[in-house]
């Protein structure tokens, strides 16, 4: 019975959060195509519910092709997740000190400069020590994340800067 009781919480959790994160980046792909970013289908809003329910089908979708695709290949998925997350919390690091200490010209050394190196050091070693699959995983990812910056520079002549 405790092990029954066990699963069922295990399951609704893994539920739950599935729906928060599904919601949550459709709604970053909505705003994503409310700026240009992104093909503008995807920033269409439901006229009754006001929700972006083009992007929540779209990431329904992809979720389903990704769950059926890596249902036998956990471990790929995984290496996929954690290569995009480093990736992402390095590039992050970078940002900082471009944004804060190059274009800002705050002069704060420590918090700008060292303290974001630090963290980019590990992340970057984290990165170094990952397994070849994750890696030439990861380097497809960002290929295909490369080609879709050219298409909207080179090709549709788009800005991809950010108004903040």
């Amino acid at each position: 019975m405790r092990l029954i009781s066990v699963v069922a919480v295990v399951i609704a959790s893994a539920i739950a959060n599935a729906i928060a994160a599904q919601a949550a980046v459709s709604r970053i792909l909505f705003a994503m195509a409310r700026d240009g970013k992104l093909p503008a289908v995807l920033g269409k809003i439901h006229p009754r519910y006001k929700t972006p329910y083009v992007s929540t089908l779209a990431v329904a979708f992809v979720s389903l092709l990704v769950g059926l695709f890596f249902s036998a290949r956990m471990d790929d998925l995984t290496r996929i997740v954690n290569f995009g997350a480093l990736t992402s919390f390095l590039l992050l690091h970078l940002a900082v000190i471009n944004h804060f200490f190059i274009r800002r010209r705050s002069g704060n050394w420590l918090q700008h400069v060292v303290f974001p190196l630090v963290g980019a050091s590990v992340i970057g070693f984290v990165l170094y020590e990952m397994d070849r699959p994750a890696k030439i995983m990861g380097a497809c990812w960002i290929a295909i994340g490369i080609v879709y910056y050219f298409i909207l520079t080179a090709v549709l002549k788009k800005p991809v800067e950010l108004e903040i």
